[in-house]
């Protein structure tokens, strides 16, 4: 491109954007051309660098509830679907849950905060997992105890949230992230 076709560079540029927020993919260079910014050289696709920032994000369904507190039977239901920047939540497959009750308030899980999870099966001694235990469905930090399983809340009231000693334990998941909206304190 000419220099002197500067307003034209930023015409394209915003039409391959609003292309790609609209579509969610990268326009063909056929596609462009069609808008009449730009002549057809027989490539397949462009990019601009939003795009490509925009890519480096994983599509996650919030998939329901999740009880902090006494385990619930396991139920699934896609809400709605969001977009994680991989900068905050890292690679791999996720989903996100709407955390129920207050046995995690110390681990700064809420009430309604969306806790963002990295579907796996397999957790690490001080990870906080969503586990399915004798067919009920929670969110706890896993604790390891000489090859035993714990799942444990983070609130300090342990009469009300005991340690819960599973005989069956399916990690689903392990969180990563945690989303809330912030409170006027007025």
């Amino acid at each position: 491109m000419r220099r002197q076709d500067e307003s034209k560079k930023s015409v394209i540029l915003d039409f391959i954007d609003e292309y790609y927020n609209e579509y969610n993919e990268i326009p063909a260079v056929r596609t462009i051309a069609e808008s009449g910014e730009l002549e057809y050289n027989g490539r397949k696709s462009i990019s601009t660098k939003r795009i490509d920032m925009e890519s480096r994000h994983a599509s996650a369904p919030v998939l329901g509830y999740v009880r902090c507190g006494e385990g619930e039977e396991e139920t699934e239901e896609v809400i709605e679907y969001i977009r994680l920047p991989e900068s905050l939540v890292g690679t791999g497959e996720f989903f996100v849950l709407i955390a129920k009750g207050d046995s995690m308030i110390d681990a700064g899980v809420n009430e309604g905060d969306y806790v963002v999870i990295r579907k796996q099966n397999a957790a690490n001694d001080g990870d906080y997992v969503v586990a399915l235990y004798e067919g009920l469905n929670n969110l706890k930090e896993l604790v390891v105890d000489n090859g035993r399983y714990i799942l444990r809340s983070c609130n300090e009231d342990k009469e009300t949230y005991p340690d819960i000693y599973p005989r069956d334990l399916k990690i689903q998941g392990v969180a990563v992230c945690v989303m809330h909206r912030l409170k006027k304190r007025r």
